[in-house]
């Protein structure tokens, strides 16, 4: 049973992914390695089964991937700031805290992206009046914009519950994308659960931010990819 693991494991590693790189290179794709080294992430994962890579698999294996091609991030287990899960420090000197996410829901969008549970509101099933609504969502994502640059996300597209993904799609939103949620009038606000456009880049609506009262979270749908930085694709023979 070991060598049918190992062998596995082996004709796995042996033919990783090939990445499909956006136009346009992005601080990840300019380190070739990085992204090399994540294929493998991946092609180690399907060794041994075909469940998606899921969020604990991909925060270890971005962690692992960024220091392998030496760039700094916080220590495992450390203590972060409200809405980070990582800060990454690059060769260039430069910081960015990361929000990390990942998907593999069925019926993936190919030009919009979903975020179930931004961060978690006690609040929203507190508030009863539309001006306090607002204050409390202005408040929450002006703490979230001071907290967290972007929101790196890894999408699985798969044709079944049961089914190994056809493709790996490694993508980043800013959070600055939610800058807009401040011209939001008193009467945006007025439902219990209210969903507010965020115009961003030149789109009127890139996104749209949606307070969900039945399980107190904050929940971003319709998320243009034409308002993200998609870094590459990985796709699974």
């Amino acid at each position: 049973m070991g060598v049918r693991f190992v062998a596995r494991m082996v004709d796995s590693m042996s033919n990783p992914p090939q990445p499909q790189l956006a136009s346009k290179q992005t601080w990840i794709t300019s380190e070739a390695d990085w992204i090399e080294y994540f294929g493998l992430v991946i092609s180690a994962h399907h060794g041994h089964t075909v469940e998606p890579l899921g969020l604990l698999s991909f925060e270890t294996g971005f962690r692992s991937a960024c220091e392998a091609v030496g760039w700094k991030v916080d220590p495992q287990g450390s203590a972060t700031q409200r809405f980070v899960d990582l800060t990454v420090h690059t060769a260039n000197g430069s910081s960015r805290k990361l929000s990390l996410k990942s998907t593999a829901a069925l019926n993936l969008s190919k030009t919009s992206v979903h975020i179930s549970k931004l961060t978690e509101a006690a609040w929203i099933q507190d508030v009863r009046s539309a001006r306090d609504r607002r204050t409390e969502t202005l408040r929450l994502f002006d703490e979230y914009r001071n907290a967290v640059d972007s929101i790196v996300m890894l999408r699985a597209f798969r044709s079944g519950p049961s089914s190994i993904p056809a493709c790996y799609q490694l993508l980043e939103i800013p959070s600055a994308i939610f800058t807009s949620l401040a011209n939001a009038k008193v009467s945006a606000f007025k439902a219990d659960g209210p969903t507010i456009d965020c115009a961003y880049g030149g789109h009127a609506v890139a996104a749209r931010v949606s307070l969900d009262r039945s399980d107190a979270k904050i929940t971003v749908k319709q998320i243009l990819l034409a308002a993200c930085d998609v870094h590459a694709e990985w796709e699974l023979t």
